[in-house]
């Protein structure tokens, strides 16, 4: 007979976590932005931190953020209500949450115009006599955004507390429903100084489509702050502690090659934590530099898979050319340089701009350009390579004389540019001409 599961059997967990928005173990390198983020909530709404953007490439940590100032401010009695705009329906979900809040917390004013009403009636019936009641319920017209809010930060300003709107995946947003939001937001915070803050998240792109948007005032006029590079100190720092409380154990030459493998963005520094913990089969082995080697090779992999991939997906055909010119020449060159080999030299310096937003390049004041890790030279030349493949067979005809139908593009109608999208379809944020 086997032996069945016992204590014996259990390991320390992974603490790892390579998801995205998952609560690290342990958070590094960010409190400078934290304590910025607490000042300014604290101070009200005078302070132009009380409405702030958090921007970064994919995998830089922006939900993590988010998720520490709303434990935060939940832990002070505030009200928070955190939600996403990488779907439709903002206002309706937003309301939806405003009843849920209400139904939870007895001390919540009416914030939704939906009270109902009770009505009793006396009547008689023959030849008894008999009292009867009869309930009636009243629903009034529901109250529309801009009315729930204030009426919740009415109250808050009443306890002394605030209320926090958190939206996160902000580049994705809905246009016109930002629009309002921003229109709402901006009359109850700024014109009548209730204690409703914002903290919105979303992808650099944003610098260039949403935030160029003029009827989006309120968010332009907030403070932006951008996710910080990730330092090599607070990488070694990461690898070492978590995995010492997972009651691992790992070498210094392993540690050294984690570290200098992690590069600027916490994803990777967790996937490579989380590569070598499976390969070495911590903790009951220590994690060495083999296991050191085989986590990089494949946290390689899923960080193309992850983020490179589809960070590339999203430019457009003009950003990645402009990328796979500055791979070509060693992933560091000048704009100058780059002009000259690309089909529409013109638009250079506009996809030098909007790729630094992004995250994929860093420019500096003499037109210098580096490719960051964000997509490194190797992977970008993979891309490249795989839609020069796509296209040749797209050209080449089929057995039967074909040809191949070209690949969906978005194809939106923009009215502001009079133009079609060219991304390709599904693509995340706005949409672009050129």
């Amino acid at each position: 007979m086997r032996e069945p599961l016992g204590p014996h059997d259990r390991v320390s967990p992974n603490l790892f976590t390579p998801d995205f928005g998952q609560d690290p173990h342990l958070l590094v390198g960010r409190d400078a932005l934290i304590t910025s983020l607490r000042q300014g909530l604290a101070t009200g709404p005078r302070d132009p931190r009380f409405t702030s953007l958090i921007t970064g490439p994919r995998g830089s940590g922006k939900t993590v953020i988010l998720n520490v100032v709303r434990d935060i401010t939940l832990g002070s009695g505030w009200i928070v209500l955190p939600l996403d705009a990488a779907t439709e329906g903002i206002h309706d979900r937003l309301s939806n949450f405003l009843a849920w809040e209400q139904d939870k917390h007895d001390d919540l004013p009416d914030v939704t115009g939906e009270a109902r009403g009770e009505q009793t009636t006396f009547g008689v019936r023959a030849p008894l006599v008999e009292w009867q009641r009869r309930i009636v319920r009243e629903v009034n017209p529901r109250w529309n955004l801009r009315r729930q809010l204030t009426t919740l930060a009415e109250h808050a300003e009443r306890q002394q507390v605030g209320v926090l709107l958190a939206l996160d995946e902000l580049h994705s947003g809905d246009r016109e429903e930002l629009r309002r939001l921003s229109a709402d937001m901006q009359h109850i915070t700024k014109s009548e100084s209730l204690p409703l803050a914002f903290l919105g998240a979303g992808l650099g792109e944003m610098d260039h489509t949403l935030l160029e948007d003029r009827k989006m005032t309120f968010f332009r006029r907030g403070t932006r702050f951008h996710m910080p590079p990730l330092e090599s100190s607070d990488a070694s720092k990461f690898l070492a502690n978590t995995i010492s409380d997972a009651d691992g154990t790992i070498t210094t030459g392993a540690l050294k090659l984690l570290t200098e493998a992690t590069g600027t963005l916490p994803h990777k520094m967790q996937l490579l934590g989380h590569c070598a913990w499976l390969a070495a089969n911590a903790p009951l082995s220590t994690i060495d530099e083999p296991a050191a080697v085989a986590a990089i090779k494949e946290a390689g992999r899923l960080m193309d898979s992850h983020v490179s991939g589809p960070t590339w997906n999203a430019l457009s055909t003009s950003e990645q050319e402009f990328l796979s010119v500055l791979a070509a020449q060693g992933g560091v060159s000048q704009l100058e340089d780059i002009s000259p080999h690309l089909t529409t030299a013109a638009t250079s310096r506009r996809s030098a701009v909007r790729l630094s937003h992004s995250g994929c390049v860093q420019l500096d004041k003499s037109g210098g350009c580096v490719l960051t890790d964000l997509i490194p030279a190797a992977s970008v030349s993979a891309f490249a390579m795989y839609e020069d493949r796509l296209k040749n067979t797209r050209n080449a005809p089929h057995e039967l004389g074909a040809a191949t139908s070209p690949r969906a593009r978005c194809n939106e109608y923009m009215p502001r540019a009079q133009a079609r999208c060219i991304l390709l379809r599904g693509h995340a944020g706005g949409h672009r001409s050129k």
